[in-house]
């Protein structure tokens, strides 16, 4: 029993690393990614960078895949493309318009009352601990959505439909990146690795995207294969692989609530893009919710 425990405890730590590493070289990626697309489309990097990841990790679980049964996996796997375009194209669309720190904050703010709102649909118990984080982070992100709105942010924006379609897209990236940790641990429990949920993961995302910027892909292609390349490697390949680990081997709370570190280190990296400026109350409210998410480990670590 003993020795039992301790795998579970051990695969636990190795999960709650792999998110922290996760949650740095994402915020790091954040922040060159929206300084890099002000000028162009929102959609353009989506469908090259997950066009390169899921081919990357589709030749590296080719020999899985090939032995799997794919009929009893079809329904999680079309759901888990669904909420990935939720989460990614939504949180790429309000990098556009919104500065970084305050996009991963709405995207993680919302994520643990979409966890507790999910629970109570499916009758299950709801611990009372991570109600109370979901109504802290809750009232965090309306803290934040205020100083989007009253220009306290770190970028000076004037009202406008786009700066409000930004907030929408990334509180529906949110709701993506719980149904997306959902539908991964579905997949986990039938049997299939890392490597063949994000072979499969992306196919929506590539496709949306490729619509939208069919005619617009080769030209930018050209000119910024580099640094595509680059945050491809670190910024999404490396983290996603990361980040599935740690839906492997901790709860869908902790996953959502551990990701609130990315806010905090995309706060203060960057302040090295000359567009933003220093905000305290982005600051405020990205310590608040890592306060919380650190609690919400503690919590679930501790039951």
């Amino acid at each position: 029993m003993d020795f039992v425990m301790n795998k579970i405890r051990d695969k636990y730590i190795i999960g709650v690393i792999a998110l922290v590493l996760s949650a740095f070289l994402t915020a790091a990626s954040q922040v060159y990614y929206g300084n890099k697309v002000q000028a162009v489309h929102p959609f353009l990097f989506t469908g090259i960078s997950f066009f390169i990841t899921t081919c990357y990790f589709q030749w590296f679980s080719r020999k899985e895949s090939f032995s799997y049964r794919w009929n009893k996996a079809r329904f999680s796997l079309l759901k888990l493309n669904l909420s990935s375009m939720l989460a990614f194209m939504g949180f790429y669309f309000a990098l556009k318009y919104i500065e970084p720190a305050i996009v991963s904050s709405l995207e993680m703010g919302v994520g643990p009352l979409f966890v507790v709102f999910i629970a109570l649909l499916q009758r299950q118990r709801v611990n009372i601990g991570n109600s109370m984080i979901a109504v802290g982070t809750l009232l965090t992100t309306i803290l934040l959505i205020y100083a989007v709105f009253m220009g306290q942010s770190a970028v000076k924006v004037h009202w406008d439909i786009y700066l409000l379609l930004g907030v929408i897209a990334s509180i529906t990236a949110g709701l993506g990146a719980v149904l997306s940790a959902i539908y991964s641990k579905e997949l986990s429990r039938m049997g299939w690795t890392s490597s063949m949920i994000l072979s499969k993961r992306f196919y929506g995302i590539i496709l949306l995207s490729f619509i939208f910027t069919y005619d617009l892909i080769l030209d930018y292609l050209a000119g910024n294969i580099g640094w595509i390349l680059l945050v491809t490697l670190s910024g999404v390949l490396i983290p996603m692989y990361l980040l599935q680990k740690g839906i492997q081997y901790c709860a869908t709370f902790v996953v959502m609530m551990s990701l609130s570190f990315i806010p905090v280190i995309t706060f203060f990296l960057q302040m090295f893009d000359p567009r933003l400026e220093w905000s305290n109350l982005t600051l405020i409210g990205v310590i608040l919710l890592c306060c919380l998410g650190i609690l919400s480990v503690y919590i679930e670590r501790k039951s």
